[in-house]
Order: structure tokens, then sequence, then C-alpha cells
């Protein structure tokens, strides 16, 4: 099939203070604003990877009910802080994450938290605050940060992914998934072959591993982690439905034979506003503002609108990214879930955590005989 490749001059490099590790240092995550790429609003057909047409299309004979309710959840990544060297610190995160986890649950919200120094130090100063967040009905994750720089090689990346995963679980936790792997490796097959089961937070540099031609997208094989961090799928259909990926050579193509689920992310949280308007936040600010919840509002219309002229069998799925390196104003953070509340209230949305979001994906794929 003859592939599109869309040209892009990127104008400048943005880096996301708690959020974005140094050059050639990690793997990129999905929660700032980066140089904008194609448009994300909505169009009259959603692309899927690779701007097909999404996955499900292919299932119209299938049994499965039509769906018509957006399951809506939050990424929140547990990094950039000194918890594996710091106990005054974690504590301190500790206690603030504990915070924000009362207030979700006020409105019956879930978080999905991904782990990076939180691990260590909840295994060092004996704050077992994973698997307690785990038996609250949080979901809980890796976050890697690994593969970002042009030295990593599969085998390394197997070998980190393998032992965050092990320190996470020697806390009781249910680990299946993992953030922050995107890179120029093979990043699918080192993280299937670490024991993962789907990703989360993919990006734009996430295209380094697929041949140059295959790129939907120009960008050099010198790229940096942090100015391509843009959340792929470019568009806000194509980030509704999770599909699976064989290897970093075709991981845009849905395979169902795929050993790895991706399932895309939205936009960043506190840069709801800024990615409305298209625009990049020099410096990273990660402050959430009343035009956040605004903008974020009319994306939300928008989905449900075009959810409700789609008529697809595959669950709906979209959640937002957040890196808790900076805490959130809580008034705000407040209006923000009430004015959610209206939607979940109404019927039209619902409250996930993205381990969730995965099981309903295996139960698509078994009610229309994908796998």
């Amino acid at each position: 099939m003859k592939r599109l490749i869309i040209c892009l001059f990127l104008i400048t490099t943005l880096f996301l203070a708690g959020c974005i590790s140094p050059p050639d240092a990690s793997a990129p995550t999905p929660d700032s604003a980066s140089p904008t790429i194609p448009d994300t609003k909505p169009s009259p057909r959603p692309p899927g990877p690779k701007g097909k047409t999404t996955p499900q299309a292919a299932n119209t004979n299938s049994t499965a009910e039509i769906q018509t309710v957006l399951n809506l959840g939050i990424m929140v990544h547990l990094e950039g802080w000194d918890d594996g060297t710091n106990q005054e610190k974690f504590r301190k995160h500790a206690d603030l994450l504990r915070e924000y986890a009362d207030l979700f649950e006020k409105y019956g919200a879930k978080l999905t938290l991904e782990s990076k120094e939180m691990t260590l130090g909840a295994i060092k100063w004996n704050d077992n605050i994973l698997l307690e967040m785990e038996k609250r009905g949080h979901g809980i994750g890796v976050h890697a940060d690994v593969g970002g720089s042009k030295k990593d090689t599969l085998p390394k990346m197997k070998k980190e992914l393998e032992t965050m995963k092990s320190q996470l679980e020697s806390l009781g936790v249910t680990v299946r998934h993992v953030s922050g792997v995107c890179s120029h490796c093979d990043w699918v097959t080192a993280t299937a072959d670490s024991g993962y089961e789907f990703v989360t937070g993919t990006v734009a540099y996430a295209l380094l591993s697929l041949p140059d031609e295959d790129r939907p997208i120009e960008i050099p094989d010198s790229a940096r982690p942090a100015q391509y961090h843009q959340a792929y799928p470019f568009t806000t259909e194509g980030r509704l439905h999770s599909w699976r990926a064989e290897n970093g050579s075709n991981w845009i193509d849905d395979n169902p034979k795929g050993r790895i689920v991706i399932i895309p992310s939205g936009e960043g949280l506190a840069f709801s506003y800024e990615e409305s308007k298209g625009e990049a936040e020099i410096g990273g600010s990660q402050n959430l503002t009343i035009e956040d919840i605004n903008a974020f509002e009319r994306e939300l219309k928008d989905i449900l609108k075009f959810i409700e002229s789609d008529k697809s069998t595959q669950p709906y799925t979209y959640y937002l990214s957040w890196s808790l390196g900076k805490a959130l104003d809580k008034q705000l953070m407040e209006k923000w879930l009430q004015m959610v509340a209206g939607y979940v209230d109404s019927g039209k949305v619902k409250w996930q955590t993205i381990p969730e979001m995965y099981d309903d994906y295996l139960a698509w794929e078994h009610a229309t005989g994908r796998r």
C-alpha cells in the first residue's frame, strides 16, 4: 500500500521540567506540549495507525455490541524526584499522591499511576504507597524512560525493563504495562520479551524504529526525544482505539497476532488549552488553568459527538497525561472533576484505569474472534 509521508519542519526544541529527561538519556513520555505535528482536531473519519481506518472497521459482521460510552482515564507519571534516595522528598510526594487519590475517589474517578523513582522509595522507605493505591482501585504500571539514547540496544532495553518490572512486582503490585519505551530500537520486542502486555504513552519519537520510508512523518535519525514528544496517533479519533503491534519495524500497523497492545494517549492534562490552540509552551509550565478545563470540555464534546456517529464495536478509550513532578491547583482540579462528573452522570462517560481499558480490549478481541 502506498505510504503517505507528511513533511514536518520543527521550529523549536522543548523541554518539560520534571517530565522529559535530558536528550539522549531516556525515552519520552507525552505529558508535555511539544512541536505541533499534524492537526489533532476531529476529522470526518478516524484514522488509526498509519492513517488507515480504525481496526474495528473490519469486524462489521461480528456479534459484538455497538459502543456508545467513552472510557476516560488519567495517566500519572511518578517521575523526576529523588524518591529513591531522599526520604523527606518521598514522604512529601507519597502524602501528595494520597491527597489526589482522595480527591479523585470523591468523584468516582480513577488514576493510573506509572512509577519510576517512587518504586525504589517505596522499597527503601518501607511505605507501600503503590500497593495501597492498587487496593484502592487505581491502576499501576511502570514508567521506564528507557531507549532514548542512540547507544541503547534491544538487549539493554530488555534488561532494564525486566529490572523495573521485578522491582515493582516485589511490592505485591500487579504489573502488566509500561510507558516511556519509545526508541529507535525494536522497543515492541523488548517490551514483549520483558513480560509486559501493553504499552501506554506512545509518542512520535517511537516512529524512529520504523524504516524511514514507512514513517508517517519525516523524522531524522538524529532526532532527540524532546523534539518528537507529540502523542501518537496525531488525531483525536486515532487515539480512541487500541491496536496490536507485531514489532518495532511495523508497530503502527494493526496486527491481530501482535504480542503488544498499544493504548494511545490523549493530551496533557495541564496543556489542554495550549494544545487546542496548536501552541507549544516553551519552558514546560504545568499549571492547570480554567482555560485548560474549558478546552478539554470542548474536546470531550467533540469526542462524544464523534462516538454517536461512528457506531464502532470496539470500546472507546481516552486518557490524559500528567507528570506529578509539580502539584496542580486542587481547587481547579476539583472543578475539572466536577465538569467530568456531569458527563459521567449522563451515562456518556465512564471512569476506568488503563488496565481496565486493556481488559475491555481483550474482551472485544474475544467477542469479535480476532484472537
